[in-house]
């Protein structure tokens, strides 16, 4: 069993890009309107997604930026000719403006390094989007397992107290003993720390699902179908290409990497032009008194005479990162499939399971107490293997209510490798 940590994590590195329902999705209650309504209000209104999202435009509003011009530099000054202070041949006020031109297509190249930032910082609120996704979905399982549990301890507790009502009936005509009216209303209490533990555990889920979508504490949720709509249902399992190919498509781990590369490469491209000069005009105006006003213009060019030390490190640098991003992005790429490969293992398992309690277990569990009451009421058995087959029946009720809640977690976290969609 994989600890939950795990499945965030993963989901958190490799999850793919934002959330729309699509004929990808395995998660079974995926069309499922009680929960579609939760996950939209999530996306519109959790604030660590506004957050991403808010970031996203930070960067994007960079890259004009990049491109731009260097601001024009606006010089004020007064020529003094050494005679007089008034304006006349040699002294007057001037006027200047430089403006800085980078050399033929940097600052093309500037605002491609720019873009590729904005990219990646979109992938990372097309992350935090499907995780929030995932985060809705799994503790919708919580609370769906949660409530299954207490209709199942409710359940139990009837059966047990018919059971106790058989038993002390029994005892009365002499056909029982004392203990096993005590050992049935036992477990009778039992079930009631089991009913208090699991709404607990109601509490909690619910207390989660608010969080995620920002609503007040102690908001009533709603209900929806519970697990048992999954019992009997055919569940699809992707086959292994299906969701490794989905991942590589559309993780946006993965087009982040593709995207560090392309934005390595401009950056490369973009260090190898600064060994060429930039240039810079600039215009003087001249005020002289009562002389003809005068204006100079001036062509320069910045010299990159220290490129041993500055522009050429610079492209050592530059070729490294890039080796090291095209690394980073095959493993990526590996990451991706490892996980995927091991979700879909996970879900699978808990599918099959699930289908076995399904056919085989519970219903030899329910032939085996049927058989254990018969024999006890015909006082051919004792009291206590009624009570074991009960118990080993409702166990099994049990483990199969969290084999299905697997079923949903698991394919939760698939999913979440291969959403479409921006949501925006």
């Amino acid at each position: 069993m994989r600890s939950i940590r795990r499945i965030v994590i993963a989901v958190a590195c490799l999850a793919a890009p934002g959330y729309r329902l699509t004929a990808q999705d395995v998660f079974p209650l995926a069309d499922d309107p009680v929960l579609a309504a939760l996950v939209e209000e999530a996306v519109a209104s959790n604030p660590d997604l506004r957050a991403a999202r808010e970031r996203v435009e930070a960067v994007r509003a960079r890259v004009p930026q990049a491109g731009a011009l260097p601001d024009l530099r606006l010089t004020v000054g007064y020529d003094y000719g050494g005679e007089s202070w008034s304006p006349g041949l040699d002294t007057g006020p001037t006027l200047g403006v430089v403006q800085e031109l980078p050399g033929p297509g940097k600052r093309g190249l500037a605002e491609t390094v720019a873009e590729k930032e904005a990219a990646r910082a979109g992938h990372s609120a097309m992350r935090a989007q499907a995780v929030l996704v995932y985060q809705v979905r799994k503790a919708w399982a919580d609370l769906l397992l949660a409530r299954e549990n207490l209709l199942l301890i409710e359940d139990q507790r009837r059966a047990l107290a018919d059971i106790e009502e058989l038993t002390r009936s029994r005892y009365a005509v002499g056909l029982a003993d004392q203990a096993d009216v005590l050992r049935a209303q036992a477990e009778l209490a039992r079930l009631e720390r089991m009913r208090l533990h699991e709404q607990g555990q109601v509490g909690i889920a619910e207390a989660q699902l608010n969080g995620v979508l920002a609503r007040p504490e102690g908001t009533p949720l709603p209900e929806g179908p519970g697990l048992r709509a999954l019992a009997g249902r055919t569940l699809r399992v992707p086959s292994l290409d299906e969701v490794v190919s989905r991942a590589h498509a559309m993780s946006p781990e993965v087009l982040a990497g593709g995207t560090m590369v392309e934005r390595a490469e401009a950056a490369l491209q973009l260090a190898h032009k600064g060994t060429r000069p930039d240039f810079m005009v600039a215009s003087r105006y001249e005020h002289r008194g009562p002389m003809p006003d005068m204006w100079k213009f001036d062509v320069g060019l910045v010299l990159p005479i220290y490129a041993g030390r500055k522009q050429k490190q610079a492209i050592v640098e530059a070729e490294a990162q890039l080796r090291a991003d095209r690394a980073l992005a095959e493993a990526m790429r590996l990451r991706a499939r490892t996980a995927v490969e091991a979700a879909l293992a996970d879900f699978r398992a808990s599918v099959q399971e699930a289908e076995v309690y399904e056919k085989s277990v519970l219903v030899v569990g329910a032939l085996a107490v049927e058989s254990a009451l018969a024999s006890f009421g015909a006082g051919k058995t004792p009291f206590i293997s009624v009570l074991e087959a009960h118990r080993a029946l409702y166990e099994d009720r049990f483990e199969h209510a969290q084999l299905l809640f697997h079923v949903l977690w698991h394919s939760a976290a698939l999913d979440a490798y291969g959403m479409t969609g921006m949501g925006e």
